[in-house]
Parts: C-alpha cells; sequence; structure tokens
C-alpha cells in the first residue's frame, strides 16, 4: 500500500539523522545522497517530503521528547520506578543530561534539518510548480513548527537555516528573533499550500494527512497567542492578530470551505473508532500496521504500573479537583480504577498504589482475544497492554481554534457574539447541561472581556489536560500567561488535598528546590550540545 512510504523512507533516513544541533552536518557521509544530484524527479522530492514527515513521526512516536511538559499544572509523575526523569522535570530541576531534555533538542533539531534540506535545494526539481510550493510549504511549516515548540522550552536558539557546520559556534539567536523566523515561515507555508489533498499518502482515510494552508492560519493564530504573553508580552496587538486567524478558519468551516467540525460526544474526541476525524485541524498520522517503529508507541503510558501499565503520567490532584464534571472528565481520566481482578475503585483507594487520577486520553480496549478494539475507550472494560497502535496524535483540535478565538477576541480589548458563541459550543458536549453557558457562577452571556479571556484560557487547559503532543500544550498555556511559578510554589508547598470528606492526600513529588528564579521557565541546553557550544549558558 503506497501509504506505507509515508512512514518508512529507509533511503533518506540517514540524510537526517543528526546527534546534536549546533554541528549541524557532523555526520558520515558515506552513501549519503547528495543534494545537487538528488533532486531529479518527482519521486526524488516526494521521497524527500516521506523523510521530513518520518522525523516529524519521530518527535512523537513515543514520551520522552515530550517530557517537558510534565511541568504544566495538569500532569505529574511517579517519583520511583524508572520516572525519575519526568519527576524531575515535574519538579523544575531537570539535569542537562535529562532524556526529556536531550531528545526533546534533538528530535526537533532533526525535523529543522529535514525541512532544510528540501527547502534549500528543492527548487529546479523537474516537475510542476505546484509540486514544488508543496514540498517548500510543508519544510516551512514543519521547520516553523520544530522551532515553535524548542523557544517554548530553551528559550535563546542557535539557529540552523541553512544546514552549515558550524563547528559549535552559532550565537544565540533571540525569543524574539526566533519568534519571527517562525511567524514568516508560516505565513509562507500558509501561501504555498493547498486547502485539501488527493491520493496517498497526503490524503488518507478520509483526511488531509499533510499539512494544509487552513491549518497553517490556526497555528499562526497559536503563536501570535504565544508572542502576546510572556515572555516577549507584545500584548493586545498580538491577540488582535491571533483573533484574526483563527477567525479566518473559523470563517472557512461556516462557509463549507475548510473540513472542520466538533466531534458530537466528548468520548470520541481521542477514540480509536473515531481515529481519523476533522475535528483534528493537524495532525501526526502513525502507520496503521504492526510496527514498532512506525507506530504511536503512547497506548499504555498512562496506566498505572500497578495494573499493567507503563504510568509514565499521572494526573495532578488538585487540576483533577477544579476540572468541571461531566463527559469531557469523564473521558479525560479513568472515573474509576479497574484493578487487575476486575474490579472498580476510587484512584485515592487504598489497593491503588499510585493514588492519583488517571489519565485515558491514549487508552483503549481489548476483546477476550486481547486484540485492540477500535472504540470510544470504557474504564470498566479490560485496557490494552499492546502499548503500540496508529492513534493519529491531535496537535491542534477544532475545539481549539474556537478558543483561542474567543480568548484573543477578548484580551484585544473586546468582546462579541461570535467569540460568547465559541466558549459555549466548546462547552455543550464538555460539561453538565445546567453548566454551558455558566462559568464558576457567571453567564457567559454576562462576562467582562477579563472574564471571558479568562474562562477561555481556562477551558483550553481542560480540552488538552494530560494530552501532552498538543501543539498547544497546558504547560505552553501556562508560560504565555507566565502561571509556571505559580505551579512551582504549589508544589513547593504541597498542602494536603482533601478528595473527599475525611480523604486528604498529597502530591508524591518533591521539590528538591523551593526557591524559584525567572530562568526556571526553561530547561536547560542538553549537555553533549553545552559543553562545546559556549554560547549555549544561562
Amino acid at each position: 500500500m503506497k501509504s506505507t512510504i509515508l512512514f518508512a523512507c529507509a533511503l533518506l533516513v540517514s540524510l537526517f539523522t543528526m546527534t546534536s544541533c549546533s554541528d549541524f552536518l557532523e555526520e558520515d557521509t558515506r552513501g549519503k545522497l547528495i543534494p545537487d544530484t538528488f533532486f531529479s524527479s518527482q519521486n526524488d522530492l516526494d521521497m524527500s517530503v516521506y523523510a521530513l514527515y518520518q522525523k516529524v513521526n519521530r518527535s512523537q512516536i513515543y514520551t520522552n521528547m515530550q517530557y517537558p511538559q510534565w511541568q504544566g499544572d495538569d500532569i505529574t509523575a511517579n517519583p520511583g520506578s524508572n520516572k525519575q526523569a519526568c519527576a524531575e522535570l515535574d519538579a523544575f530541576a531537570a539535569s542537562n543530561t535529562n532524556k526529556g531534555v536531550t531528545e526533546a533538542w534533538e528530535a526537533h533539531y532533526n525535523i529543522i534539518k529535514a525541512a532544510n534540506f528540501i527547502i534549500l535545494n528543492v527548487e529546479g526539481t523537474p516537475t510542476s510548480q505546484s509540486e514544488i510550493d508543496m514540498a517548500v510549504g510543508n519544510a516551512k511549516f514543519w521547520r516553523a513548527y520544530a522551532y515553535f515548540y524548542l523557544v517554548r522550552l530553551f528559550g535563546p536558539l542557535p539557529m540552523n537555516m541553512d544546514n552549515v557546520i558550524d563547528n559549535y559556534t552559532t550565537p544565540l539567536s533571540s525569543v524574539e528573533d526566533v519568534y519571527n523566523q517562525i511567524v514568516q515561515d508560516m505565513k509562507d507555508a500558509e501561501a504555498l499550500l493547498p486547502t485539501s489533498y488527493t491520493g496517498e499518502p497526503r490524503y488518507l482515510f478520509g483526511v488531509n494527512v499533510y499539512v494544509t494552508s487552513q491549518a497553517c492560519k490556526a497555528a499562526l493564530s497559536a503563536v501570535y497567542m504565544a508572542m502576546a504573553g510572556y515572555p516577549l508580552n507584545k500584548g493586545t496587538e498580538y491577540y488582535a492578530l491571533a483573533a484574526a486567524k483563527a477567525k479566518e478558519v473559523i470563517d472557512g468551516v461556516n462557509a463549507g470551505t475548510y473540513e472542520y467540525g466538533l466531534d458530537a460526544a466528548y468520548k470520541d474526541v481521542y477514540s480509536m473508532g473515531n481515529n481519523y476525524n476533522n475535528e483534528t485541524v493537524l495532525g501526526i498520522n502513525f502507520s496503521p500496521f504492526a510496527e514498532w517503529a512506525q507506530d504511536s508507541e503512547l497506548t499504555s503510558c498512562c496506566l498505572f504500573e500497578s495494573i499493567g501499565g507503563w504510568g509514565d503520567a499521572w494526573g495532578e490532584i488538585r487540576f483533577w479537583k477544579r476540572f468541571p464534571e461531566g463527559p469531557r472528565k469523564a473521558a479525560t481520566y479513568d472515573p474509576q480504577i479497574r484493578l487487575k481482578d476486575g474490579t472498580l475503585v476510587d484512584w485515592w483507594d487504598k489497593q491503588v498504589p499510585e493514588c492519583h487520577p488517571m489519565f485515558s486520553v491514549f487508552s483503549v480496549n481489548v476483546d477476550e482475544n486481547g486484540a485492540d478494539i477500535n472504540a470510544p475507550y470504557d474504564y470498566t472494560q479490560a485496557p490494552s497492554m499492546n502499548m503500540c497502535n496508529d492513534h493519529r496524535h491531535r496537535l491542534i483540535r477544532y475545539s481549539e481554534v474556537l478558543l483561542w478565538y474567543a480568548e484573543s477576541k477578548a484580551r484585544s480589548g473586546s468582546v462579541d457574539e461570535l467569540a460568547r458563541t465559541c466558549l459555549k459550543t466548546v462547552r455543550q458536549r464538555a460539561v453538565e447541561a445546567d453548566q454551558v453557558n455558566v462559568v464558576n457562577g457567571v453567564s457567559i452571556d454576562a462576562m467582562s472581556a477579563d472574564q471571558l479571556a479568562e474562562a477561555c484560557y481556562d477551558e483550553h487547559g481542560w480540552e488538552v489536560a494530560g494530552y501532552w503532543v498538543a501543539m498547544v500544550t497546558r504547560r505552553a498555556d501556562q508560560l504565555r500567561m507566565n502561571t509556571l511559578k505559580d505551579t512551582f510554589a504549589e508544589r513547593a508547598t504541597n498542602a494536603e488535598i482533601e478528595i473527599v470528606p475525611g480523604v486528604k492526600v498529597k502530591e508524591s513529588v518533591e521539590l528538591p528546590n523551593k526557591s524559584w528564579n525567572d530562568n526556571m521557565v526553561y530547561i536547560p541546553y542538553p549537555d553533549n550540545d553545552s559543553q562545546k557550544n559556549p554560547n549555549l549558558k544561562r
């Protein structure tokens, strides 16, 4: 099947293998395809894009590259077992050898290098201009995406735009300069890319796999929001830009030009029975075939170790307690924990040694033969321990675009009826019926701009809770609003939390350092590069 080549293109993998960011092209050149002779056909062009997507897949295929998202107040970790890397990041105390730090750095610079290869060498390929535009547009988008991920974790970065060996001398670009490049790449991609594709692997299972122009618009909205907040603090002007981009997407949907829409039931949002859906604005597709190196390896990563899973991420207790009741909460966490013998108990029951809420956003069930069931996850039935599947990672969902418009419109200084409608629409399937039009006792129709902005900010947190593969995670939102320090303070104090009358519990990760400084919003530069590049210093 043609679709398999999207997920494994062995011929080109060697082109884009790297172990550092700074020494951009330090690699064994034996057997290396040379750019001057490589782009000689449409087939060559296709393979370069397949190889780019292989690097995009590798950036999320397992959990290590996403561990920095554990700093958000939605996720915590087992302080023991083999989860020390997660716990370090949860405590804002990661070392520069932490595998979450090193692999996040390497995986995203690998995307950048693969994108550069296309951007720098594709012109002149004997094919149509539309095909060249498609390749360059995808490359520019994913380069921007990778820098967007990195700048929110590390701050100032050495930027690789030309794949030239620098002998570890590249100076750091400021956060603002990195963002300016991200914006330019995304604008270029938006102009170059089509609104839909045909043919495998660009279009599979009823959805666009490659990036579309409208997905670029949605991503730009998120980028402008990030620039409006901390650390650049560009304020209302950039929130207005974010609102305008989100509205372009919404208007396109309302006009029938764009394919997006909300799933009717929240249980379908992450369901493997609804894997290829048009709520997903930007996704990463994984192989639908049982091949370890091509599948999403997250199936059992949230299931507690005590019941046979990996237990990589636990739900943070305070966040869980604040989380509004309703279908969304029931689909984000297991309402009860199913023990190995099938008994259902509350997560704070003494039979559950983890004593934390358990996320279910990646979980699936199995049938009597142990095969995964492609249907909404049911916590009362046996969960899959098969680890791998083709879960389509939902980097941006349409619900997020609605909330980005509403929040940005409010933070830009005014509120319109569309903004209020967007928030109500997202809540319609998420919360109890009597809470759809009310947030914390305040009618959405009566909210001031500030109240609506805060309500949408919180709402986005509930929408992406525990879903660390999202382009805008809870941690990313907290960075923008400069509230990571508040999460640190809560974790440092670690006060008891009353779950039900007579039951009080505490978080499991204890902070080794209880004193905050603003550099802690960023994670350390990895040691492999920082030892060689004197510019990589805080």
